[in-house]
């Protein structure tokens, strides 16, 4: 009996080396990406309007990441903008400044709009394409918190900013 328990813990002991693990239970995590199109038209009245094509988004771009396929996972979430999208537009030159961030509940009282650039760690690793075309975010994915999130676009020097949010799973 003594060898058998001490073989099943050398077992144990190694399924749990080989397994990928962040340090709480439940299911390893792994990286999934999302890839979001977004199109940006003049919407007639001085302002734009703003559709999204991406998996766990609606056409407003907010994204539900507490769905199966997402939840337990690390996003990485890539916006691009979309061909028929305003001429001349891009994303604000620098990552950190073309996506805000803040949990929902911080929102200002005015806006509605975040207050400035993100300043937490859930989010990270902001990077931008050499054309400002795409911007790329991971998102931790693991608190359960709804943010909202204004990508932040320069055309012709004038900023062009939208709003929606992002629920977070639960992390594992």
């Amino acid at each position: 009996m003594r060898n058998f328990a001490f073989a099943l813990t050398a077992v144990s002991a190694v399924f749990l080396i080989s397994c990928q693990h962040d340090g709480s239970s439940g299911p390893a995590r792994t990286t999934v990406p999302v890839s979001a199109a977004v199109t940006i038209v003049d919407d007639g009245a001085g302002g734009y309007a703003f559709s999204y094509k991406a998996p766990f988004a609606d056409e407003k771009g907010n994204f539900d990441f507490s769905q199966k396929g997402a939840v337990f996972n690390t996003i990485k979430l890539t916006f691009t903008i979309a061909d028929g999208s305003v001429e001349g537009i891009k994303f604000k030159p620098d990552a950190t400044d073309a996506m805000w961030i803040v949990e929902k509940v911080n929102v200002d009282e005015t806006t509605g709009s975040p207050r400035g650039p993100y300043q937490g760690k859930k989010f990270l690793d902001f990077t931008l394409s050499d054309d400002g075309r795409s911007l790329t975010v991971t998102d931790q994915n693991d608190d359960g918190v709804t943010y909202r999130y204004g990508l932040r676009f320069d055309l012709n020097g004038k900023a062009v900013i939208d709003d929606p949010d992002v629920q977070n799973g639960r992390g594992n």
